[in-house]
């Protein structure tokens, strides 16, 4: 998905009423309801309803300004849980270096 920003139209340090605003025009705009001849309006209107709860939501937001999640809300980065096996962190130099 593209910038939710972009897709709202609103600069990145937009306030909370701009971007409500700035959805509210979007999604009457392209409603499918509004529009049932064409076959694009449901995906202009599905991308508004997504850039709105990415930066509609403060939290969302917050984290999305942060780079820890997407534009469609999934996590960019995974944590290093599992990375030495789920056990001890120093598990595999230990087993590297034998004992005491």
């Amino acid at each position: 998905m593209r910038d939710p920003y972009e897709v709202l139209g609103v600069a990145k340090n937009a306030s909370a009423k701009d971007i409500k605003s700035a959805y509210r025009k979007l999604a009457k705009k392209h409603h499918p309801d509004q529009n049932p001849n064409d076959p694009k309006a449901k995906d202009r209107f599905a991308a508004a309803n997504q850039a709105y709860e990415i930066v509609g939501d403060e939290k969302n937001r917050a984290a999305f300004d942060r780079g820890e999640i997407d534009a469609d809300g999934k996590p960019r980065f995974q944590g290093f849980e599992g990375a030495a096996g789920g056990g001890d962190p120093f598990g595999g130099f230990r087993r590297q270096q034998g004992p005491g």
